[in-house]
């Protein structure tokens, strides 16, 4: 099992690097893997240095004795993402739902649509398989509590630094509601896209 970030690089740039690393750190000092800021950073770095220009997702992979890969690949432009609701295996090992890590069985789906937003038993809307959730209502912006639940993205922490999310808890009947009488917009929150609309099939 590898864990990895999935990162921007945008002419030359990484947006929230230190919340990536940050984050990645974390993880290894959960599950006890091998981690070293100079080399990640030296990796970084390195592929900066070769594309200056263009718009990239990278992901740096980590392995338990600290061995570093990486991929990168120009990053297509998509503004608009739709997505169906799916409930959370409530018996998923959470070190796989609060760590990045390449053991993602419990996110998978057949594509429908290009994204699911996860939910829990209870109905408390947790995360969507590729980043978290922002919903906007009455013009603020809102995200779920954490409650070990979903994995902390790094772009919802820095708008949440930055005083721009407000933390409060919807249910998927809740949602579903708000979404048919049109009360509310549905966001994307993710490294790569930043922040992009999503449409939820019901």
């Amino acid at each position: 099992m590898k864990l990895f970030e999935t990162m921007r690089l945008d002419n030359g740039k990484i947006p929230r690097l230190q919340y990536h690393m940050t984050r990645v750190q974390q993880s290894c000092d959960r599950l006890g893997y091998s981690f070293s800021k100079e080399v990640w950073m030296q990796r970084v770095n390195e592929v900066i240095s070769h594309h200056p220009k263009g718009i990239y997702r990278l992901k740096i992979e980590i392995d338990k004795s600290g061995q570093i890969d990486h991929m990168i690949k120009p990053l297509p432009s998509k503004t608009l993402f739709t997505a169906k609701f799916k409930q959370a295996q409530s018996n998923c090992n959470d070190q796989y739902v609060i760590n990045k890590t390449s053991q993602r069985q419990h996110l998978a789906h057949n594509h429908e649509t290009d994204l699911v937003l996860l939910y829990d038993e209870t109905g408390k809307i947790l995360e969507f398989d590729i980043g978290n959730i922002m919903i906007e209502e009455a013009g603020v912006c809102y995200t779920p509590r954490y409650d070990h639940d979903f994995l902390l993205g790094c772009m919802r922490q820095s708008l949440l630094d930055q005083g721009k999310l407000v933390i409060k808890d919807y249910t998927k009947s809740e949602l579903i509601d708000k979404i048919q009488k049109q009360q509310i917009r549905i966001y994307l929150l993710n490294s790569l896209r930043e922040v992009a609309d999503v449409s939820i099939y019901l």
